[in-house]
């Protein structure tokens, strides 16, 4: 067998992180070394245990798991508790108390020790706001040249979400973005315009939810069900000042689907095949000062800009091959298993 790629997976674990780390889990193509934690989705006291909880799940609670990042570099949070629930897992409980990490460490320390300690190169993959890596490229930047390159599930040339030009990952903390693409680490970011095509149809979805395994119902509940918020629910999100607002008709439209794309799950089977996507270099900055742009990413497609190979700074993932995607998915919830 081809050797493994050593990863660490940095996530906000929400809903489509959960997906994710079940992809990753199940694939024979990635080695996890660790999991380190970040707020995003939800607040970090949901996503910690978020991620003990699914790792177990899958029959991987041997990962270490670490805590990072609490808040941004230098600003205040945003959560998408309206589009994954108050814990971040649609209201999902484990029938499991959640499990102690492998670890005492905290993510920045985690990571560190972990690059130190190999004679490879490791690929991070970031499936949340860059905080942590951030954090770790600015306090140990002798530790730059051990990181093979950065999958970030996040930036968009013409489709943002939750805003029509910004992509929640890079809004929450667009400063860390901005370090992470300065640096001289090959930075592959598969953006929403792409991620838009990694759907499943909703006769995959009916399969996932008639499966009959732990996994799937797991699954299905979290990420495909009908999203259902109670009044008092849609009071509190949209009191908080933080979220996107939540009215009935946004939970109807989030309920009204032909196919459900998968966007932490794209970046994850990105580095898990990335035969199925094509990449293009290009020079990329990020707005950190708007007053309602903030979080923009400019991606330079037609090199307005006149940047050598080298100035440009990402390379931008810019299709992928939907059907295989899809069967890439489905596969990797197959392997734990039907009923």
């Amino acid at each position: 067998m081809e050797d493994r790629i050593p990863v660490i997976i940095d996530c906000d674990t929400g809903t489509d992180d959960a997906g994710a780390l079940m992809m990753a889990c199940a694939s024979d193509r990635l080695d996890i070394l660790a999991v380190t934690t970040v707020a995003g989705n939800v607040a970090l006291e949901h996503t910690y245990p978020n991620t003990l909880n699914v790792l177990k799940l899958m029959g991987r609670a041997d990962i270490p798991v670490a805590k990072g990042a609490d808040r941004p570099l230098c600003r205040e949070g945003v959560k998408a508790s309206a589009v994954h629930g108050s814990n971040g897992l649609m209201g999902y409980e484990f029938d499991y108390e959640t499990p102690k990490s492998k670890t005492d460490l905290l993510a920045v320390p985690l990571i560190a020790k972990i690059l130190e300690e190999r004679e490879d190169k490791v690929t991070i993959i970031a499936l949340g706001p860059l905080t942590n890596i951030a954090a770790l490229i600015v306090s140990r930047p002798d530790l730059v040249e051990k990181i093979d390159k950065i999958i970030f599930m996040g930036v968009s040339y013409k489709d943002g979400n939750p805003t029509p030009i910004t992509t929640f990952n890079v809004q929450v903390d667009p400063e860390a973005f901005h370090i992470c693409i300065n640096r001289g680490i090959d930075f592959y970011a598969v953006p929403l315009d792409t991620l838009r095509n990694a759907y499943i149809t909703k006769e995959q979805v009916a399969e996932i939810k008639n499966a009959g395994t732990v996994v799937a119902d797991f699954i299905y509940k979290t990420s495909f069900a009908p999203r259902v918020f109670s009044d008092e629910d849609i009071k509190r999100i949209n009191a908080s000042g933080t979220e996107e607002l939540l009215s009935k008709e946004r939970i109807a439209e989030m309920n009204n689907y032909d196919t459900k794309a998968l966007l932490d799950q794209g970046a994850v089977g990105f580095a898990i095949a990335p035969e199925l996507f094509t990449v293009k270099k290009c020079y990329c900055e990020v707005e950190c000062h708007g007053s309602i742009t903030t979080g923009y990413t400019f991606v330079d497609m037609r090199n307005m800009r006149n940047k050598t190979e080298e100035e440009k700074n990402i390379y931008y993932v810019d299709s992928v091959d939907r059907e295989k995607f899809a069967d890439l998915f489905m596969q990797c919830v197959w392997h734990y298993g039907k009923g």
